[in-house]
Protein backbone atom coordinates (compact mmCIF):
# COMPACT_ATOMS: atom_id res chain seq x y z
CA UNK A 1 0.00 0.00 0.00
CA UNK A 2 1.09 3.85 -0.81
CA UNK A 3 2.28 5.65 2.03
CA UNK A 4 1.19 9.02 0.70
CA UNK A 5 1.82 10.60 4.39
CA UNK A 6 5.93 10.35 3.60
CA UNK A 7 5.05 10.97 -0.12
CA UNK A 8 4.29 14.24 1.00
CA UNK A 9 6.66 14.92 3.54
CA UNK A 10 9.01 13.73 1.02
CA UNK A 11 8.00 17.07 -1.07
CA UNK A 12 8.55 19.50 1.48
CA UNK A 13 11.20 17.35 3.36
CA UNK A 14 13.60 14.76 1.22
CA UNK A 15 15.21 12.04 3.26
CA UNK A 16 18.32 11.14 1.89
CA UNK A 17 19.57 7.56 2.28
CA UNK A 18 22.15 6.83 4.78
CA UNK A 19 23.04 4.11 2.64
CA UNK A 20 23.46 4.87 -0.93
CA UNK A 21 24.05 3.17 -4.08
CA UNK A 22 27.39 4.88 -4.66
CA UNK A 23 28.96 4.73 -0.88
CA UNK A 24 32.31 6.25 -1.69
CA UNK A 25 32.31 9.56 -2.64
CA UNK A 26 34.69 9.01 -6.03
CA UNK A 27 32.01 7.06 -7.58
CA UNK A 28 29.17 9.62 -6.51
CA UNK A 29 30.69 12.30 -7.53
CA UNK A 30 31.33 10.90 -11.43
CA UNK A 31 27.95 9.55 -11.68
CA UNK A 32 26.04 12.48 -9.98
CA UNK A 33 28.68 14.67 -13.10
CA UNK A 34 27.40 12.53 -15.76
CA UNK A 35 23.79 12.75 -15.16
CA UNK A 36 23.91 16.49 -14.49
CA UNK A 37 25.61 16.66 -17.59
CA UNK A 38 22.60 14.41 -19.56
CA UNK A 39 20.63 16.65 -17.78
CA UNK A 40 21.79 20.23 -19.00
CA UNK A 41 21.96 18.51 -22.69
CA UNK A 42 18.48 16.67 -22.02
CA UNK A 43 17.35 20.83 -21.49
CA UNK A 44 19.16 21.84 -24.38
CA UNK A 45 17.84 19.50 -26.77
CA UNK A 46 14.10 20.43 -25.23
CA UNK A 47 14.98 24.42 -25.99
CA UNK A 48 15.79 23.75 -29.78
CA UNK A 49 12.62 21.28 -30.03
CA UNK A 50 10.25 24.03 -28.44
CA UNK A 51 12.40 27.22 -29.77
CA UNK A 52 13.34 29.07 -32.93
CA UNK A 53 16.68 29.37 -31.52
CA UNK A 54 18.11 31.90 -34.46
CA UNK A 55 14.68 34.11 -34.20
CA UNK A 56 15.13 34.64 -30.62
CA UNK A 57 19.12 34.78 -31.10
CA UNK A 58 18.53 37.47 -33.66
CA UNK A 59 15.95 39.25 -31.64
CA UNK A 60 18.08 39.35 -28.83
CA UNK A 61 21.38 40.96 -30.97
CA UNK A 62 18.37 43.40 -32.08
CA UNK A 63 17.13 44.44 -28.66
CA UNK A 64 20.67 44.91 -27.06
CA UNK A 65 21.99 46.79 -30.23
CA UNK A 66 18.70 49.12 -29.16
CA UNK A 67 19.17 48.92 -25.42
CA UNK A 68 23.17 49.74 -26.33
CA UNK A 69 22.26 52.94 -28.79
CA UNK A 70 19.64 54.11 -26.27
CA UNK A 71 21.79 54.38 -23.47
CA UNK A 72 24.45 55.85 -25.46
CA UNK A 73 21.69 58.43 -26.53
CA UNK A 74 20.74 59.26 -23.31
CA UNK A 75 24.95 59.73 -22.05
CA UNK A 76 25.78 62.19 -24.32
CA UNK A 77 22.20 64.09 -24.07
CA UNK A 78 21.25 63.34 -27.91
CA UNK A 79 17.27 64.28 -27.57
CA UNK A 80 16.93 63.96 -31.31
CA UNK A 81 18.03 60.17 -31.36
CA UNK A 82 16.57 59.99 -28.13
CA UNK A 83 13.22 60.42 -29.48
CA UNK A 84 14.59 58.58 -32.73
CA UNK A 85 15.08 55.53 -30.61
CA UNK A 86 11.73 56.22 -28.20
CA UNK A 87 9.64 55.45 -31.44
CA UNK A 88 10.84 52.20 -31.93
CA UNK A 89 10.65 50.97 -27.70
CA UNK A 90 6.94 49.69 -28.10
CA UNK A 91 8.49 46.96 -30.58
CA UNK A 92 11.67 46.25 -28.99
CA UNK A 93 9.38 46.05 -25.78
CA UNK A 94 7.08 43.67 -27.81
CA UNK A 95 9.99 41.58 -29.36
CA UNK A 96 11.40 41.28 -25.62
CA UNK A 97 8.66 39.55 -24.63
CA UNK A 98 8.23 37.01 -27.53
CA UNK A 99 11.69 36.15 -26.23
CA UNK A 100 10.98 35.64 -22.57
CA UNK A 101 7.89 33.30 -23.65
CA UNK A 102 10.39 31.33 -25.93
CA UNK A 103 12.44 30.86 -22.97
CA UNK A 104 10.06 29.93 -20.82
CA UNK A 105 7.95 27.24 -23.01
CA UNK A 106 10.93 24.51 -22.75
CA UNK A 107 11.72 25.33 -19.05
CA UNK A 108 7.93 24.65 -17.77
CA UNK A 109 8.03 20.93 -19.90
CA UNK A 110 11.07 20.12 -17.97
CA UNK A 111 10.58 21.59 -14.54
CA UNK A 112 8.05 19.01 -13.67
CA UNK A 113 9.80 15.97 -14.40
CA UNK A 114 13.20 17.63 -13.10
CA UNK A 115 11.61 18.17 -9.78
CA UNK A 116 10.23 14.81 -9.17
CA UNK A 117 13.56 12.91 -9.80
CA UNK A 118 15.33 15.75 -7.65
CA UNK A 119 12.53 14.73 -4.39
CA UNK A 120 12.17 11.20 -5.29
CA UNK A 121 14.89 9.38 -7.31
CA UNK A 122 18.18 11.45 -6.38
CA UNK A 123 17.84 11.16 -2.48
CA UNK A 124 17.38 7.39 -2.49
CA UNK A 125 20.61 7.16 -4.57
CA UNK A 126 22.63 9.51 -3.34
CA UNK A 127 23.73 10.42 0.36
CA UNK A 128 23.41 14.42 0.99
CA UNK A 129 27.11 14.51 -0.07
CA UNK A 130 28.76 13.38 -2.94
CA UNK A 131 31.75 15.42 -3.76
CA UNK A 132 34.56 16.74 -2.01
CA UNK A 133 36.64 19.99 -2.51
CA UNK A 134 39.64 21.83 -1.82
CA UNK A 135 37.89 25.21 -2.10
CA UNK A 136 35.33 26.40 0.12
CA UNK A 137 32.27 27.76 -1.40
CA UNK A 138 29.52 28.75 1.43
CA UNK A 139 26.02 27.13 1.76
CA UNK A 140 26.69 24.25 -0.63
CA UNK A 141 29.64 22.71 0.98
CA UNK A 142 29.95 21.61 4.68
CA UNK A 143 31.44 23.71 7.32
CA UNK A 144 33.09 22.88 10.23
CA UNK A 145 29.68 23.75 11.96
CA UNK A 146 28.04 21.11 9.61
CA UNK A 147 30.69 18.50 10.71
CA UNK A 148 30.07 19.04 14.19
CA UNK A 149 26.23 18.28 13.40
CA UNK A 150 27.29 15.06 12.64
CA UNK A 151 28.70 13.86 15.63
CA UNK A 152 25.03 14.54 17.10
CA UNK A 153 22.62 12.21 17.54
CA UNK A 154 18.69 12.54 16.53
CA UNK A 155 16.01 11.17 18.54
CA UNK A 156 16.26 7.72 16.28
CA UNK A 157 20.25 7.78 17.34
CA UNK A 158 20.95 8.80 13.74
CA UNK A 159 23.45 11.59 13.44
CA UNK A 160 21.72 15.36 12.51
CA UNK A 161 23.87 15.76 9.47
CA UNK A 162 25.26 14.44 6.86
CA UNK A 163 28.81 15.85 6.59
CA UNK A 164 31.83 14.21 8.00
CA UNK A 165 34.84 16.19 6.75
CA UNK A 166 34.66 19.72 5.76
CA UNK A 167 34.47 20.97 1.99
CA UNK A 168 31.88 17.87 1.50
CA UNK A 169 29.65 19.35 -1.27
CA UNK A 170 26.47 18.75 -0.58
CA UNK A 171 24.40 16.92 -3.61
CA UNK A 172 22.28 20.14 -4.81
CA UNK A 173 25.59 21.77 -4.66
CA UNK A 174 27.68 20.05 -7.04
CA UNK A 175 25.06 19.59 -9.71
CA UNK A 176 24.46 23.44 -9.38
CA UNK A 177 28.53 23.42 -10.16
CA UNK A 178 28.50 20.78 -12.45
CA UNK A 179 25.88 22.64 -14.72
CA UNK A 180 27.45 25.92 -14.37
CA UNK A 181 30.30 24.43 -15.56
CA UNK A 182 28.95 22.53 -18.66
CA UNK A 183 25.83 24.64 -19.97
CA UNK A 184 28.09 26.92 -21.84
CA UNK A 185 29.74 23.44 -23.72
CA UNK A 186 26.47 22.04 -24.54
CA UNK A 187 24.90 24.99 -25.92
CA UNK A 188 27.77 25.12 -28.22
CA UNK A 189 27.42 21.69 -29.04
CA UNK A 190 23.62 21.60 -29.46
CA UNK A 191 23.62 25.30 -30.80
CA UNK A 192 21.29 26.49 -28.18
CA UNK A 193 23.27 29.22 -27.15
CA UNK A 194 21.66 32.76 -26.61
CA UNK A 195 23.15 36.19 -25.99
CA UNK A 196 22.53 37.66 -22.77
CA UNK A 197 19.66 40.35 -22.63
Amino acid sequence: MIDFNSIILQFFNPQYTRHPIFPDLVSATIVALVISVGMSFAFAMLRKKTTDVERTNKIMKETNEWRKQYTDAVKKGDKVRIEELKKKQAYVNKMAMEVQQQQMRPMFIYMIPSFLIWIFVFPSIFGQVVSISPVFIPWIMCSDEDVQNHTQLDENGQPKGACTVPGEVYLWGWFLLTSFAFSGIIAKITKTGMPSM
